[in-house]
């Protein structure tokens, strides 16, 4: 399919057209080189197949109570917008195997301190798109007198909801989760469009912001867990990453952008960050906010400097391998602050001891038989009972699901 290729001579409506055609088609599998992906186009597209059912939806005033359940309603009395999009998030793409999945899922769970304090710079590092952090400035959630702490362990239901595979399987629990997700972006994405007050040159939440965020989520974190002591071998790092992949599929990323392997992957998350790095008016205040909102939570401490120090040791150049040359600490506005920086590098050692001893058979048969209980008990108590639940923010003063 030449002409979602990204082809100078044609023009950006038309090239536009041809990616939005892929990204209606349930579970497309087009791929190509690297190189020859119109990164320019994608940036340009939302989610076709979600809009349509949400417009659907919104029309008949179904958006109200659970918005899933009605959406399976819609599919069983045979509505096509509500076949079409199952059939996206049902499509299990040629590339992933469940069973593969499993190590990543036991790196995750016998690596606690790298899972949870992931957030300071996987939500950071998505602010290198401007479009993105404009975003997050329009929904205001991180902001002063905003509900940081919650929207933390919402993120983190579905972060740690990932690790049960089982789950993950098309109808499972946790991939219901996921799809809820893709719900609140297409949510989101549309009560943005209609408030009339989106000035930038590409699509909110485009299939470049969804799809760039596979690496983040995945490659990155598994970085993350190395930071803080983590020990992983080349088949678990891959296995996590395939996690993630899987998770942007059913966010609607195409697979265009994702690639078949671990290493095709990088090369598209490369290029699609480096095409979409950015100044940007929000992005350092956003970042503040991700350390104050760190700073609140007895979780991490209590400690500004200390969550500063830890969002700058995970957004150095070698924690963003994909946009090389650039440092995303001062696109970030992330001074350094030696002494506890030295001090943080310094708690790698004793974490490294944890790490090794992590991985002990009688260890780490433990986290895989019980870290998904304590997990679940963790962001349960986080969120204080109350189910995390995918609903679009007001936008400039109008509910996006209305």
């Amino acid at each position: 399919m030449s002409t979602v290729a990204k082809a100078h001579d044609a023009d950006l409506p038309a090239r536009v057209g041809a990616c939005e055609d892929l990204a209606r088609t349930p579970g497309s599998e087009v791929y190509l080189d690297p190189a020859e992906v119109d990164y320019e186009a994608w940036n340009h597209v939302g989610d076709p197949l979600c809009e349509a059912l949400m417009t659907l939806m919104r029309e008949r005033r179904l958006m109200g109570g659970d918005i899933y359940a009605n959406a399976r309603t819609l599919r069983a009395e045979g509505c096509p917008e509500a076949i079409a999009f199952f059939a996206d998030v049902e499509t299990i793409p040629s590339w992933l195997d469940f069973e593969a999945l499993r190590a990543g899922a036991s790196v995750g769970k016998r690596n606690p301190i790298g899972m949870m304090f992931g957030i300071h710079s996987a939500l950071p590092f998505t602010y290198i798109d401007p479009a993105t952090a404009e975003v997050m400035g329009s929904t205001g959630r991180l902001a002063r007198g905003g509900d940081f702490a919650r929207r933390y362990w919402e993120t983190a239901t579905g972060f740690v909801g990932a690790l049960d595979v089982d789950g993950m399987k098309p109808g499972g629990r946790r991939w219901e989760e996921w799809v809820r997700i893709r719900f609140l972006h297409t949510m989101i994405r549309m009560g943005i469009l209609r408030s009339g007050r989106w000035t930038m040159d590409s699509m909110p939440i485009s299939q470049m912001a969804t799809a760039g965020a596979t690496f983040i989520f995945g490659q990155h974190r598994v970085d993350i867990m190395e930071l803080f002591g983590g020990v992983l071998t080349e088949e678990e790092r891959n296995s996590f990453a395939l996690m993630w992949r899987w998770v942007s599929r059913i966010e609607g990323a195409p697979n265009q952008l994702l690639g078949r392997t671990t290493a095709e992957e990088f090369e598209l998350q490369s290029r699609i960050h480096q095409f979409i790095y950015g100044a940007n008016p929000n992005s350092a205040a956003l970042m503040a906010q991700v350390v104050d909102g760190t700073a609140s939570m007895a979780l991490f401490g209590r400690s500004r400097r200390l969550n500063h120090a830890v969002a700058r040791r995970q957004l150095g150049p070698a924690m963003t391998r994909t946009v090389p040359g650039k440092d995303a600490r001062e696109l970030l506005d992330l001074p350094a602050d030696p002494l506890v920086d030295g001090l943080l590098a310094a708690s790698r050692y004793p974490l490294l001891a944890l790490g090794y001893g992590a991985r002990t058979r009688p260890i780490r048969a433990l986290f895989d038989r019980r870290g998904q209980a304590f997990y679940d008990r963790l962001v349960a108590r986080g969120l204080h009972g109350v189910k995390a639940d995918y609903r679009g923010t007001p936008v400039a003063g109008r509910p996006t699901d209305q």
